[in-house]
């Protein structure tokens, strides 16, 4: 239970916790809501700028909130699934944008000590380099499985991995790399072309930002609809040289997939956290508005009307219900590592109804407002692009609907040919 001290500087707003704060759940939070009220001050001038928050993440890594998943031996804090995902919903109140950005970061962090548990002894070498390095730095990650032009290219990507005297020479152009005008090491899934073993082998390689061949072409890259603030642009590899020692073991798609699950299970499940941030805003948004807004020729403020009563009453009642399953899916998770079938499904369908809960808490909010909700000076209109990001990030919705079909019918999701 928290002490009288912590609980009277703690507002008894809505957290993922569910419970009394301890504490230190208490300090995590406050911490989460302090930078949350700084960058919301920002949220909008980056969004119409399509401009990066660079101050916001200086911010984060020098209150330590962008270190919070390392090991305490690695400088962090140990933050746990549930914790990070407590303070994401904080702290995407705010600025969604900078939330779903630090958000990549963190969660890799998160998932990489997971993985630590069930790695074989030479990627462990791998990942304690990284989060030492990350930990000593203060360094910030920046990673794509993705590219734009091509769907599910996750699984086979155009950006090709080609031997080259003493290691590889890496060439194509990833996209989604949130967090780039601030990263300090830069990962991507590679198709090993030529390989002996296989034409269908995949590596997931890190380097160096400052590693001769990588640039990206800027902001342009990422004009887009919503979270203009993530800093998403896309990364250009141009013969990018990886010495063999450093290239990690390559394997088939769905084995690296399997290998990292951790990677999975953090990624859906933050990742609804964030977007219940931006429906918990919408949220306050319409309760102010209602609590404020007086029609001309009657006595009392909208508040008082029973329809938009019923409708904010649902955006409550949905919120609360996605807090419910993201708190349970991350808690199942920290009680027993899922397995790969089962880490799509429950992961899958923790992120399959919260984004769409959240996407319809922001349209009962636009419903709400009538007219005002349009104007980008009242704020509303961002929360309504940002919450769509959810959408789309993968899996997608029929993706999700697949895997849960099959595993209720029993049929393994690599199953070929797979539909028919």
């Amino acid at each position: 239970m928290p002490s009288d001290e912590s609980a009277g500087i703690f507002p008894a707003y809505p957290t993922l916790l569910g419970r009394p704060l301890s504490e230190r759940e208490a300090r995590l939070l406050e911490r989460a809501r302090t930078h949350a009220a700084d960058f919301a001050t920002r949220a909008d001038e980056h969004d119409r700028d399509n401009s990066f928050p660079s101050e916001n993440f200086e911010a984060m890594q020098e209150s330590g909130y962008a270190q919070m998943t390392l090991p305490a031996r690695h400088g962090g804090e140990d933050v746990t699934l549930l914790e990070l995902c407590a303070c994401q919903e904080q702290l995407a109140q705010g600025c969604a944008g900078t939330a779903i950005g630090v958000n990549m970061h963190c969660f890799t962090l998160g998932s990489m000590l997971d993985d630590l548990e069930t790695a074989p002894a030479d990627r462990k070498v791998r990942l304690e380099y990284v989060l030492g390095t990350v930990g000593a730095q203060k360094s910030i990650l920046c990673a794509s499985f993705s590219e734009t032009g091509t769907p599910g290219s996750y699984f086979l990507p155009e950006t090709k991995a080609r031997r080259a005297e003493g290691g590889w020479s890496i060439s194509g152009r990833k996209a989604y790399c949130s967090n780039w005008p601030v990263a300090d090491m830069v990962g991507a899934v590679v198709h090993l072309e030529d390989h002996p073993d296989g034409d269908d082998l995949v590596a997931m390689v890190i380097v160096p930002k400052r590693t001769p061949g990588v640039s990206s072409p800027g902001a342009s890259s990422w004009d887009v609809l919503g979270l203009r603030a993530s800093g998403s642009w896309e990364v250009e590899f141009k013969e990018v040289f990886v010495p063999a020692v450093l290239m990690p073991p390559p394997q088939r798609a769905e084995a690296l997939f399997a290998s990292r699950s951790a990677f999975g299970a953090w990624f859906n499940i933050t990742v609804s956290a964030v977007y219940l941030g931006v429906a918990q805003a919408a949220t306050d948004w319409a309760t102010r508005y209602l609590q404020e807004r007086r029609p001309p020729l009657e006595e009392r403020p909208l508040s008082h009307m029973a329809g938009l009563q019923y409708q904010l009453a649902e955006m409550v009642a949905l919120n609360a219900a996605s807090r419910a399953l993201i708190r349970s899916s991350a808690e199942d998770w920290m009680a027993k590592r899922w397995e790969r079938e089962e880490a799509g499904v429950k992961g899958g369908i923790c992120k399959y109804i919260t984004t769409n809960n959240h996407v319809r808490v922001v349209n009962l909010a636009m419903d709400i407002a009538g007219g005002p909700g349009l104007f980008r000076r009242f704020g509303l209109e961002r929360h309504y692009r940002d919450v769509r990001g959810g959408k789309a990030h993968p899996p997608s919705d029929m993706l999700v609907l697949e895997w849960i079909a099959k595993s209720q019918l029993g049929i393994p999701r690599d199953f070929r040919p797979r539909w028919g």
